[in-house]
């Protein structure tokens, strides 16, 4: 990243099914919502965090420079990226980070940075018992050796990663959805900094994700979102998206979705693909809306949803979640659970803070906060503050310059033997510039069963 937020953390961010009513093996299987009148209110206790902590960094160790057991620096020429946002597709579970910084010879800072895909290279069945095999096992797209850069540089490196590109419409061009284009422009094709995937799902064989758009090179904001597929995702071919067509946009007052969709984070459910949108980068309520998975390569037919009323329709609806401070979001299904979990970095005056809201159905009734972390909190500035230059064990973030963002949960939960269960999920810091694994528990009942 080459732009801070106002925490120092960058402004960049999901969640999957495999096909159009479940996830793959091992997973989770989506529930149909209930897409009819006012939800009923909470007829269960609502579980409550009983910890929190740090499985591994999965990009860099101390500093940007330093290997974690991943190699990303030797093996994909890749010094640091944010996001990362989980699609179990096939058995495979890949991850859609942001902008992506080169090791040696490529992708320096100043350059618009392009995107990058990772995998594990283990079954996702296998992530979902042991998510720790990530601190091992993530693997990187990559360009064929002799198409790579870094090689030259340097004889330790294997290959360059493979930047995610974009083909149009057509009729179309790419200037219509990719304003900063990587390379300072000379990759029209890949989006660069701050275009980034924001959300991303399975079905029907293919990936799809839901990606930014900013003003300009010279104004980065996030102004507008459009879906792209993936299809024929693999892990041993560079990742090519086609465009399909705009979601939404914040640059006049005419989004087809009233602007509340520029950051999208999906799932799938039944029939549809629930929305679980924000406008207005980290200063903005969740809005709600759906789409059938079968029009999915029409332009339109987004439902929205309001939260007021209970129902489903085309004007703009109230919020799911009414509080002003998000950007990025991640929502699952949670099928072991019966619940549906968002996990989303908070920003406001006040506070910021990662927090967690469960509710039984997409429309809510939401819960309110579960604060997971919170920068301003004594014991996580003890445990994850850097001290020095070097972030050494379990240090993850240079507070006082830098803070954390983007957490995606990973789609599956491990039940433990007390009814409690654990949510794996990822973590973006800023300085170093980097994605951790953390876990947070859950108690679903007052006796911390």
């Amino acid at each position: 990243m080459t732009m801070s937020g106002d925490d120092g953390g960058p402004v960049d961010a999901g969640s999957t099914a495999n096909d159009a009513s479940a996830h793959d093996a091992g997973g989770d299987a989506a529930r149909p919502a209930d897409g009819g009148n006012v939800p009923p209110p909470h007829a269960r206790p609502i579980p409550r965090l009983t910890g929190s902590s740090e499985v591994c960094k999965l990009i860099n160790g101390q500093s940007n420079s330093d290997p974690t057991a991943n190699q990303t620096q030797t093996r994909a020429n890749l010094l640091g990226t944010d996001l990362g946002i989980p699609v179990d597709h096939n058995g495979t579970l890949y991850f859609f980070f942001g902008d992506s910084q080169g090791y040696k010879g490529i992708w320096q800072p100043g350059q618009s940075l392009p995107d990058a895909v990772g995998f594990a290279s283990v079954p996702s069945a296998t992530v979902a018992t042991s998510p720790n095999v990530l601190c091992t096992d993530l693997s990187f797209l990559t360009m064929p050796p002799s198409q790579s850069v870094g090689p030259m540089q340097d004889p330790t490196i294997v290959a360059d990663f493979a930047a995610g590109w974009m083909t149009v419409p057509s009729g179309q061009q790419l200037s219509q959805y990719i304003h900063n284009p990587a390379g300072q422009g000379a990759y029209p094709q890949l989006p660069g900094d701050f275009e980034v995937p924001s959300g991303a799902f399975s079905a029907g064989g293919s990936i799809y994700l839901f990606y930014t758009t900013v003003d300009s090179p010279s104004d980065v904001v996030m102004k507008a979102s459009y879906l792209a597929q993936w299809a024929a995702p693999s892990t041993t071919a560079s990742p090519g998206y086609q465009i399909l067509y705009p979601v939404d946009e914040l640059f006049d007052a005419n989004g087809p979705l009233y602007g509340d969709f520029v950051n999208v984070a999906a799932e799938v459910s039944g029939a549809y693909v629930y929305l679980f949108g924000t406008g207005d980068y980290r200063k903005s309520p969740i809005h709600l809306a759906r789409k059938l998975l079968s029009d999915l390569g029409t332009p339109g037919g987004f439902e929205l949803y309001d939260a007021v009323g209970g129902k489903w329709g085309t004007t703009r609806g109230a919020p799911i979640v009414d509080v002003p401070g998000f950007g990025e979001t991640s929502v699952r299904y949670f099928a072991s659970i019966d619940r549906w979990m968002l996990l989303a970095e908070e920003q406001t005056a006040q506070h910021n803070q990662i927090v967690a809201r469960l509710a039984d159905a997409p429309e809510g009734p939401w819960s309110d906060d579960i604060v997971v972390y919170d920068m301003a909190d004594p014991a996580f500035r003890g445990l994850y503050c850097c001290n020095t230059d070097a972030c050494v064990g379990q240090q993850i973030i240079h507070c006082n310059d830098a803070g954390f963002y983007a957490t995606y949960l990973l789609p599956q939960v491990q039940l433990q033997a007390d009814g409690s269960f654990v949510v794996t999920h990822t973590m973006s810091t800023w300085d170093p510039y980097n994605v951790v694994l953390m876990q947070a528990t859950f108690a679903t009942s007052a006796d911390g069963g």
